[in-house]
């Protein structure tokens, strides 16, 4: 099984995103990223309602900056306006930095976080016809997916006595029955249609109150995700942009997913995955390095592009994929001990070093990839998406997309074991955060002399929440500054966010960070999301029970044998050579199983966490 486990690891280094494992094998993918300046895409999906087809063409306003100075004053750049016809291709090649802009730096006053479709759940993971619960701002929604491969989706809850229709089926007639009182509802119209309590013995059905009528939510199948759209009917998704889309050339190749469910604010983890630098301390892994600027080497091109009326914004940075931060380590380990010297090949940039490049799709989305700078190629995909779940609560599922197949329940130890390293931090990180935020709110309504009831006035604050919590002095966190803005001018927009923030701060829940247990609880945040893992676990707890069984069955024999005289067919097995090497195999199998069952549960200790500080003066800065 190790044997097996650590070949998989080997040929999966340069696909998966994820940088840690239970040994000190590291990962790192390059990820896919669309043509840098937008796309366009023309899709068929499963969609709720008689619209299935959704076109979308946009031409979009661009601007760039060439990071010519490490600053991170994004508001004094200089250059040029670009407009593209976005299209649905690969980033194309070219060596000379992207054309500047000295337009002022986005204002977000129209981002709508109303507008968006949400990715909620792997299709992978929607039994047929079984009811799934999800939530999106903190608002509980019921979908499914039914025989005809439709998903079908409305707010989980009945009008009846506001009972949860997660809790109960799917009729064979695609319907949502509550489990309650049976009341049934059709997905794709929020109609009630059935109540059976009110059916006459003749079977006629007398007249359904309309109050027993709700509203279905608009939700479609794309590229492997179940998205949802909150923000209104079907005729107002229709209007809105599509989901995010990675290229038609990557269809032929392997796709592997993982979810997991956090107890971490949305913009807390988009903003850790857009931070290369982090990675290189709380992973100690050196491939971050890739994708990170510095002094020496800054961003090649920076991009901050509104879209769609400003109702939507993208964030891109292209950069020399080589060392920087490691290599100022070398240099250091040269002087302070040449004992330690770096024997590792050095990643210079030259002709050949491919751009890194990343992309941040607001509000749930992220691209990591490197491209070959002479031909524009792109190996391998990493897509992130986060779900805002709620204040302080998101579902994290990300994709690998690559030449090779790797199996799920190996993804999802690999990807579990990196992400347990920094997940406690953002932890610690959100209890501090999450109570400014809330701090700048009623100080801001107070002066502002604004009710917190009254939802239009709230959205139109401002935070200043990250502004004075943060300091980013890194070229690298020059995008991340830029996403802090964005944080801080537009989160009170969040549909349901600052009563729920105010409510949450008041209560005391952000008085102290949950433990490690809590935080990194594998079972309730992995285990219970995907069935597939679940008959992981389920298969391992049966071959210990038959190794065990085995084990047993065989001893007995062996002591029966010893009474009455061995049987002919029996003699070979119970040789005491032959039982010692069963037993030995029993007693691996079972192990082994024991082993893999124990890592869908909680394992990061503190003594893993002590285990990996200390690698980082080992391998990433030597400590002077």
């Amino acid at each position: 099984m190790r044997v097996y486990i650590l070949l998989i690891l080997f040929f999966c280094r340069e696909q998966l995103w994820m940088f840690g494992s239970s040994s000190s094998t590291s990962f790192f993918s390059e990820a896919l990223s669309l043509n840098t300046f937008g796309f366009s895409t023309t899709r068929t999906s499963h969609t709720s309602g008689a619209v299935k087809g959704i076109h979308s063409t946009r031409n979009t306003a661009i601007f760039t900056v060439n990071d010519s100075a490490a600053s991170t004053d994004l508001a004094s750049t200089n250059g040029s306006l670009v407009t593209n016809n976005d299209t649905d291709q690969e980033e194309p090649s070219s060596t000379s930095s992207t054309t500047t802009s000295n337009r002022s730096t986005p204002s977000f006053e129209n981002f709508d976080y109303e507008y968006h479709w949400y990715p909620v759940i792997w299709e992978e993971d929607l039994e047929l016809d079984e009811p799934t619960k999800v939530t999106i701002f903190d608002v509980d929604y019921v979908v499914a997916k039914t025989q005809k491969g439709e998903v079908i989706a409305m707010k989980d809850y009945c009008t009846h006595k506001g009972a949860a229709l997660s809790e109960g089926r799917i009729t064979k007639s695609g319907y949502f029955q509550c489990a309650y009182h049976g009341w049934s509802f059709n997905g794709k119209t929020g109609d009630c249609v059935d109540i059976p309590q009110i059916v006459k013995h003749d079977g006629d059905l007398a007249t359904i109150p309309s109050r027993a009528c709700t509203t279905a939510v608009p939700a479609q199948i794309h590229q492997g995700l179940v998205w949802l759209f909150p923000g209104g009917g079907l005729e107002k998704a229709l209007t809105a942009p599509p989901p995010p889309s990675y290229p038609k050339m990557f269809d032929g190749l392997k796709k592997y997913t993982y979810v997991r469910d956090f107890p971490i604010d949305f913009p807390i983890l988009l903003s850790n995955i857009c931070d290369p630098d982090h990675g290189l301390f709380a992973h100690q892994d050196s491939a971050f390095d890739m994708y990170t600027a510095s002094l020496d080497c800054p961003f090649e091109s920076f991009s901050s592009e509104e879209i769609d009326d400003g109702k939507g914004w993208v964030l891109e940075t292209k950069v020399d994929s080589k060392d920087k931060i490691q290599e100022l380590d070398r240099s250091r380990r040269d002087t302070l001990d040449p004992k330690q010297t770096k024997t590792k090949k050095k990643k210079s940039a030259d002709a050949s070093t491919p751009w890194a490049t990343s992309r941040f799709h607001a509000p749930t989305h992220v691209r990591l990839n490197r491209v070959d700078k002479e031909t524009g190629a792109v190996k391998f995909a990493s897509l992130f998406y986060v779900c805002p779940v709620g204040v302080g609560r998101s579902r994290f599922l990300s994709a690998g997309i690559s030449p090779l197949k790797v199996p799920r329940w190996v993804v999802a130890i690999i990807v579990s074991n990196f992400l347990d390293q920094d997940t406690y931090l953002l932890a610690t990180q959100q209890k501090n955060l999450l109570t400014k935020e809330a701090d700048d709110l009623r100080q801001m309504m107070k002066e502002q002399g604004i009710d917190a009831n009254d939802t239009e006035k709230v959205k139109k604050l401002r935070l200043r929440t990250r502004r004075n919590a943060y300091c980013l002095p890194s070229p690298t966190e020059r995008s991340g500054s830029k996403m802090e803005q964005f944080w801080d001018a537009t989160l009170a927009r969040c549909p349901n966010r600052v009563k729920h923030l105010i409510r949450l701060d008041e209560s005391g829940a952000l008085l102290e960070t949950p433990s490690r247990e809590i935080v990194l609880n594998r079972k309730t945040q992995i285990l219970d999301n995907c069935k597939d893992l679940r008959d992981v676990v389920r298969n391992c707890g049966k071959a210990k029970r038959a190794s065990k069984f085995l084990a047993i069955s065989l001893s007995i024999a062996k002591f029966v044998s010893l009474k009455l005289g061995q049987p002919s067919l029996m003699r070979p097995l119970l040789k005491m050579s032959s039982m010692s090497y069963t037993f030995a195999i029993l007693f691996m199998v079972s192990k082994l199983a024991d082993k893999l069952e124990k890592e869908y549960f909680f394992k990061y200790t503190d003594d893993y966490r002590r285990r990996d500080m200390k690698k980082i003066p080992e391998k990433i800065w030597i400590d002077r």
